[in-house]
């Protein structure tokens, strides 16, 4: 038989049987319970469980909730796969629409610098894991990601970062200059970077704006600016 959760006053009192349990390390009979149906039971022996690093048990109690529908059981059972390295059954989880699993998966790419693996994932669930890239914590790679894939905020945060880092590097920094050193896409992200930001030549300007079909070896006055003529060669097309 199977006990559920709901508000009565013998639910209640389920709860209060099964968290004294716990607390007095009575993992025996929270199993007893928990096989015989009472969802508080198994709640209150996965918590048990966690708490002293068995998270392997944890997840094997936890999961029949979690199969059901539960989202505080989902919850509980995407962190301890994530952290027990199950990323096959997190990720078949989130395919069958967990956004526990989805979530905890993408924390786990994105905390183990996987980022091309976290940029495949975010690419088949971008609405769903929107709010996720938009979580301060992340690490530089992470938000560097969500720029790319045109989060403003992110973009933002980018460009300070490596503001920073451009000021730090060129003071002498030896921090700033090892990680650009030994980190050669970042140095070459920098090095985009201050190229968009630095002022554009004239002439590249006025490249920009070449009209089509100009003759080779013939020259065309170009009105850049007030009292600003420039006579360019232009190169046919």
């Amino acid at each position: 038989m199977t006990y559920p959760l709901d508000e009565t006053a013998e639910d209640a009192e389920r709860w209060w049987q099964a968290y004294q349990l716990a607390e007095d390390d009575q993992a025996g009979e929270l199993r007893e319970r928990a096989e015989a149906g009472d969802e508080h039971a198994r709640r209150q022996l996965a918590s048990w469980l966690s708490d002293r690093a068995k998270t392997e048990e944890a997840a094997e109690v936890i999961r029949p909730l979690a199969d059901r529908g539960d989202e505080g059981a989902e919850r509980w059972l995407a962190r301890w796969l994530a952290d027990d390295n199950h990323l096959d059954e997190l990720r078949a989880r989130a395919d069958n629409g967990s956004y526990a699993a989805l979530h905890e998966l993408a924390r786990w790419f994105a905390s183990h610098e996987k980022t091309a693996e976290l940029r495949a994932l975010v690419a088949d669930h971008r609405e769903r894991l929107a709010g996720f890239l938009a979580l301060g914590w992340h690490s530089m790679s992470v938000v560097r990601l969500a720029a790319e894939l045109g989060d403003d905020t992110a973009r933002r945060r980018l460009e300070v970062w490596l503001s920073r880092l451009h000021e730090r590097a060129n003071a002498g920094d030896e921090h700033a200059v090892r990680f650009l050193a030994e980190n050669p896409e970042w140095r070459q992200l920098w090095a985009d970077w201050a190229l968009s930001r630095a002022p554009q030549p004239l002439g590249c300007f006025v490249a920009q704006h070449l009209p089509p079909g100009a003759v080779a070896g013939h020259a065309r006055r170009i009105a850049v600016g007030p009292g600003l003529p420039l006579l360019l060669p232009f190169t046919a097309t």
